[in-house]
């Protein structure tokens, strides 16, 4: 198991959020063979294995090759839902890694994010924030290069709901930089002159964010990127 998805389970724990339990909950109370539409339509951004987990196959259908077993809450961009062959099947791609492929809708449900929400629709925080049109704005330590002690990021975030999420953060000389959040967990940064955002480690501690991108470090609170009280 990589050491990204353990931070990841690790992070999902610490913040009691909506797991395989809760989207089993939400199974409960709808047809398991839903065709959901794909965010572009307004359907969920994110679906989740149940308890018993789920096959992901390259073609909608239990015949096609199989390419691999999904664990219990195993978080899938949803791409949208189809009936094929009087089966439901969701088009999908793992969340933290791997290839496209096919999932029976009867093993999935709508993924309810850390904050308790279940995002639909396209996530517009991205858009926004480079519109500056924030949710909230706030100041958190940071370190703009190796081996700096800790100083003072002025923050602002839009929020898309579900746990995704835009920070951009400001270092004192004006230097910004925007950090990505998707279903509460830190995704990545934007390309800089500082490097390509994707040299990245993350943690959960004492309600924060610990997140290294490239050089650089930030100690962001969760209250602030997940707007929860």
């Amino acid at each position: 198991m990589s050491a990204f998805l353990l931070r990841t389970i690790s992070f999902a724990v610490a913040l009691g959020a909506a797991g395989v339990q809760g989207a089993s909950s939400f199974a409960q109370s709808s047809d398991p063979a839903t065709l959901w539409s794909a965010p572009e339509a307004g359907g969920p951004r994110r679906l989740q294995t149940l308890q018993a987990g789920g096959e992901l196959y390259a073609a909608p259908a239990t015949g096609s090759d199989l390419l691999g077993a999904l664990a219990p809450g195993t978080l899938l961009l949803n791409h949208g839902c189809e009936a094929t062959t009087g089966e439901a099947w969701c088009q999908v791609t793992p969340l933290h890694g791997g290839a496209k492929g096919y999932v029976l809708a009867s093993s999935v449900s709508p993924a309810i994010g850390p904050d308790g929400v279940l995002p639909t629709g396209v996530d517009t925080s991205k858009r926004r924030a480079k519109s500056r049109d924030f949710d909230a704005r706030s100041s958190f330590p940071c370190a703009q290069e190796q081996g700096q002690q800790m100083g003072e990021c002025a923050g602002a975030v839009a929020r898309g709901g579900g746990g995704d999420a835009t920070v951009v953060a400001t270092f004192p000389n004006g230097f910004s930089r925007l950090l990505y959040f998707t279903h509460g967990a830190f995704m990545r940064g934007n390309a800089t002159m500082s490097g390509v955002g994707i040299d990245t480690d993350w943690s959960l501690q004492d309600g924060a964010y610990q997140i290294r991108v490239d050089d650089q470090r930030f100690a962001i609170p969760v209250e602030f990127v997940l707007g929860r009280k």
